[in-house]
């Protein structure tokens, strides 16, 4: 313990002893498009300094290659952020951020997977773990505006937003495919069946235009669902549909399927 009070009062005369000229342009760089580890290296500052400085303000954070992801992959991440995500922007900042939550315990080899698909596109993850959560942090413009090529967040009757589909006639196979195993990761279900491996997947959410599109798009690809409403929501709550994608549709699209969910049942995690 005197040890780490020692290390904390260290950290706390260097940031006192950085003149506030020094600050500026630290800020100023991060913001115009520099790392945060290349200001402080070109000026001598240690990047744990730098970086409680210029956090806020850093827009090469937003450095991120989709192109190096296939289409699944790119599905999978928009229906990752449709299910259990929410995107974050700060003007002010030049903050562009992604969220994604992630139950501890229960999706850990759901967590890895996504994590490991942005690392692919190279960026890194932010993490934290708040209440039994993942809370996975994606800084980056391009994947922000990325999703709302095909996502549209529409502002309810209170702080609540709807998530709209865009253009999903002109969604390919694959993104489609990796759209669905997004969904059901975040969002949904396998139902397990000892001699078949599978008889279905179900999805949850509280959003009905959702459900009405989500027909649609697996319409267009010969999957059938079906739809009810969950009677297992809180008096207070808002109503939750239940969709269930049938036992031959899935099977249909075994093969294909980018869902780790999925692949529990087949001794693995998502596939390339």
């Amino acid at each position: 313990m005197p040890f780490r009070s020692a290390e904390l009062q260290l950290v706390l005369v260097i940031v006192a002893l950085l003149p506030r000229s020094r600050i500026a342009e630290m800020i100023a760089r991060v913001h115009q498009g520099e790392s945060v580890r290349g200001v402080a290296e070109s000026l001598g500052i240690p990047l744990s300094v730098a970086y409680y400085h210029a956090r806020n303000y850093c827009r090469q954070q937003s450095r991120m290659q989709i192109e190096k992801l296939g289409e699944k992959e790119r599905g999978y991440l928009v229906g990752m952020v449709v299910g259990d995500g929410c995107l974050v922007r700060h003007k002010a900042r030049g903050e562009y951020l992604a969220q994604i939550a992630l139950d501890k315990h229960r999706d850990l080899d759901v967590f890895q997977f996504v994590r490991s698909t942005f690392e692919n596109a190279g960026k890194k993850v932010n993490v934290r773990i708040e209440r039994g959560m993942f809370i996975l942090r994606i800084w980056s413009k391009p994947f922000y505006d990325f999703f709302l090529k095909h996502v549209r967040l529409e502002r309810g009757v209170s702080s609540h937003y709807t998530k709209l589909l865009l253009d999903t006639e002109r969604w390919s196979r694959d993104f489609t495919i990796g759209f669905i195993g997004g969904l059901i990761d975040s969002d949904g279900h396998i139902e397990g069946n000892r001699s078949t491996g599978h008889y279905g997947a179900t999805i949850t959410t509280s959003s009905l235009s959702l459900i009405g599109q989500f027909h649609d798009l697996c319409a267009a690809q010969r999957i059938k669902i079906s739809r009810r409403v969950s009677h297992h929501a809180a008096i207070n709550e808002r109503a939750r549909y239940v969709v269930h994608i049938w036992s031959k549709s899935l099977n249909s699209v075994c093969s294909e399927l980018l869902c780790v969910k999925h692949q529990r049942l087949h001794g693995g995690p998502g596939r390339n």
